[in-house]
């Protein structure tokens, strides 16, 4: 140390013990901490570009700073794992830091699990995103015909129109996480299709056009007495469907509940995050596209 370094150390003491002698002993605030509120910088995206930090990027780069406090942690408990020597003090707190650093190390593990479902689905979307955009140009044919109530044959349709949507976890912190995916579309042909039913007929297909959300029209024929003796039924040769991919983050796994694909009716599967690759994403666009896919074959349906 210099001598004007040591001449500004006392200084500082000397002011110190004069402020001690005027004022006493600093005393403590009894009022808790007031917590300081930011403005949460969360902006809804342009879905027609990626946004400008990718959530690959900040979730690996969020995954990398949980592995290192992992590694730190594995260190410091195996350097801490003999047996302490000295008082009941030393032994208590030696303690409660190996309590701390195992719910540490427990909820970072936590967090590396909900970055790779987050990650996953993000990614997911993306593609579906930009894939839908593609569909909606070129509005390809769909071979895949539509079976409906034993008679009814939804076929000839095209791609009119899908649009892809996600939802994040509400937190109070700028680390978010996707809690949802969805994608929605219509496939249809230029054309009506009539079914007539007697009274009885009526009523049930009345109710599973309107489970299988089917828009129809129905035309009901009555005797003299207003009693129905049959109905006529046009509908739009039109399939409206759509998938949901949740991420659920306590069973660490995605759930992916269909509607009216390749099949009128509902789907759910549970697949795990690592599941999500650019085939089965692939598999899932020529399910949805009615093209020939092993989605199916690759994951059993839970519901």
């Amino acid at each position: 140390m210099t001598g004007s370094q040591k001449q500004d150390t006392q200084t500082q003491l000397l002011d110190d013990i004069e402020a001690f002698s005027l004022n006493g002993p600093p005393v403590p605030s009894d009022e808790p901490a007031k917590p300081v509120f930011t403005r949460d910088k969360l902006t809804f995206p342009d879905l027609t570009r990626l946004p400008p930090e990718k959530p690959r990027q900040a979730a690996q780069a969020a995954a990398e700073r949980a592995t290192v406090l992992i590694q730190n942690l594995a260190a410091c408990s195996s350097a801490g794992g003999s047996a302490v020597a000295g008082n009941l003090l030393d032994r208590l707190k030696h303690k409660a830091q190996s309590v701390q650093n195992s719910t540490i190390q427990r909820n970072a593990d936590e967090e590396l699990k909900a970055l790779h479902l987050s990650t996953s689905l993000g990614a997911a979307f993306h593609y579906l995103n930009d894939l839908i955009k593609q569909l909606n140009i070129i509005k390809p044919e769909v071979p895949k015909e539509f079976g409906f109530a034993s008679n009814i044959i939804f076929s000839g349709m095209s791609w009119v129109e899908g649009a892809a949507d996600f939802r994040m976890l509400p937190t109070a912190t700028e680390d978010r996480l996707y809690e949802t995916m969805t994608v929605r579309f219509r496939l249809a042909a230029a054309r009506q299709l009539q079914v007539e039913r007697d009274a009885l007929g009526v009523e049930p297909l009345r109710k599973m056009l309107h489970d299988a959300n089917i828009t129809f029209q129905l035309e009901e024929r009555k005797n003299k007495r207003s009693q129905i003796e049959n109905g006529l039924f046009t509908i739009p040769c039109e399939v409206r469907a759509g998938f949901l991919i949740k991420a659920d983050y306590e069973a660490n796994d995605l759930i992916l509940r269909t509607r009216n694909i390749d099949r009128f009716g509902m789907m759910e599967f549970r697949l795990q995050a690592g599941d999500l690759t650019q085939t089965t994403l692939d598999e899932l666009a020529q399910l949805m596209l009615g093209q020939e896919s092993r989605f199916l074959k690759l994951f059993r349906r839970t519901a």
